[in-house]
């Protein structure tokens, strides 16, 4: 994703450009980017975009982390709930989208990857038990299934992972990166 393409993920801020950005799908992640992104910026979420190298301003894909609390007698399986205390901290990927002219080309998959990475930094840092998201739709509940979170009783299209199960994921991708640098 920080290829010559495409600048790293960073930090909403008031510099860019999210005038032009449409996923084309769903109006909804239009609007909160538009609209209230900037104003909920390190409040009630944390909004990291992506904008082309070339055009450092323009956004052309996001996605919000911010915390979240549930009961621990309805996650989904003992091991989440062991130890746990009644409210158990969860971290919430709200919302992930990519400008339509963007889509198939391997950015939503960067974006949930990059989400993923800083939400497990959250976690050492202040504890979470899992990540959850809520998928807008059956097409994204297949999209985080397809990247190792499970449907969870808490809601309909709430998508869980474990933080032992990210762990493990990105472990195996960063020995798999060291070991393409060492061929």
């Amino acid at each position: 994703m920080s290829g010559p393409l495409l600048r790293p993920p960073e930090p909403l801020g008031p510099r860019h450009d999210v005038s032009s950005f449409s996923n084309g799908v769903h109006p909804s992640l239009d609007l909160w980017l538009h609209e209230r992104a900037l104003a909920s910026e390190g409040l009630s979420a944390r909004t990291y975009v992506v904008c082309p190298g070339d055009d450092p301003e323009r956004v052309i894909g996001y996605f919000s982390i911010s915390t979240a609390l549930e009961q621990r007698q309805v996650l989904p399986s003992a091991k989440l709930r062991r130890g746990s205390p009644e409210q158990v901290p969860l971290l919430l990927i709200g919302r992930l989208a990519v400008d339509a002219g963007w889509r198939g080309q391997g950015l939503g998959s960067a974006l949930l990857a990059d989400a993923l990475k800083r939400c497990l930094a959250a976690s050492e840092i202040a504890g979470a038990r899992g990540v959850i998201a809520h998928a807008i739709d059956e097409t994204a509940a297949g999209f985080y299934e397809a990247h190792g979170f499970v449907r969870s009783p808490l809601g309909e299209r709430v998508m869980l992972i474990p933080i032992e199960t990210v762990r493990a994921l990105l472990g195996s991708e960063d020995a798999r990166r060291r070991q393409g640098n060492d061929e």
